[in-house]
């Protein structure tokens, strides 16, 4: 679906099927500009060379005091 094909209906049914039924229409409009915006950069992106080898890792160590 392209990001700018998405209305306000779609949006309050998507925000319906996970639970967010009490958003007001204001909230409805900022979610449906969040989500064009984040499709837009979603399609922007060159992923048809992307390996599993290309997704960060983040490594996380405690050492002295913060050992519990």
């Amino acid at each position: 679906m392209a990001a700018d094909n998405l209305t306000i209906d779609e949006v309050r049914r998507m925000a319906a099927d996970i639970g967010m039924t009490r958003l007001s229409d204001e909230h409805l409009q900022q979610l449906l500009r969040a989500t064009r915006t984040a499709r837009a950069r979603r399609d922007s992106l060159h992923t048809d060379t992307l390996t599993y080898a290309d997704e960060p890792a983040h490594g996380f160590s405690l050492t002295g005091a913060d050992v519990r």
